[in-house]
């Protein structure tokens, strides 16, 4: 009996972290690296990119940027499909 809640515990708790990782992510696609620049999410790949060195594309109002022409282009042709993420 134990061990059945040891593990209920730890399987609360992993799934509770995840959960707050995964809405921090979602919430932080902007923040301040060291040195203060600022970055944000490339939406096709993930990686965090240099703001002021990133390609751009404005789409609905709001500024996304990207690490390479390959995920500027990507995001291009289907703009909702990243966006859903």
């Amino acid at each position: 009996m134990k061990r059945i809640l040891c593990l209920l515990s730890a399987l609360s708790f992993t799934v509770i972290t995840s959960s707050c990782l995964l809405i921090s992510n979602v919430i932080a696609d902007e923040k301040k690296t060291e040195g203060q620049q600022t970055t944000a999410k490339d939406y096709v790949c993930g990686m965090d990119v240099n703001k002021d060195k990133a390609l751009k594309v404005d789409h609905d109002g709001k500024t996304y940027y990207f690490c390479s022409k390959h995920c500027e282009e990507t995001f291009k042709k289907d703009p909702s499909k990243y966006l859903k993420k």
